[in-house]
């Protein structure tokens, strides 16, 4: 089968590439292909776990609940179980003050020069998602 590696560009709340990303790479997962994914950007902020908030959130009932269907987290962490690799970047990290927070389950840190060139140089095809 082949390796396919995905640069995720888009953060969860921008559009819709986040949620395609997850859909594609599990429909290729279960058709015994290899998954590769590099947070790059705004999508760096998916590598990371949540942190609840515990003051006034200052969003209704119906918009917390809209929001909430933008939270990835799960699906992530359940992508990497079924064999995903993800990698996130930490130099755009470094550069957002993220990089010292958890990652899920599953993320690994990485960077330009290393992770996602090694995802290219070892799949047979790649895209990416955002910009």
């Amino acid at each position: 089968m082949s390796t396919i590696t995905i640069t995720m560009l888009s953060g969860a709340l921008e559009n819709g590439n986040a949620d395609f990303m997850i859909r594609f790479a599990e429909a290729a997962l279960d058709e015994g292909h290899g998954v590769n994914v590099f947070l790059y950007g705004n999508g760096c902020n998916m590598a990371n776990k949540e942190v609840a908030w515990t003051g006034e959130r200052g969003m209704n009932d119906a918009l917390t609940a809209f929001m909430d269907g933008f939270r990835l987290a799960d699906r992530l962490e359940a992508l990497a179980a079924k064999g995903a690799v993800l990698h996130t970047c930490h130099t755009t990290e470094y550069g957002r003050g993220t990089e010292g927070c958890a990652y899920l389950d599953g993320v690994q840190r990485g960077n330009v020069g290393t992770s996602l060139t090694k995802f290219w140089m070892t799949s047979d095809v790649g895209f990416t998602l955002g910009g």
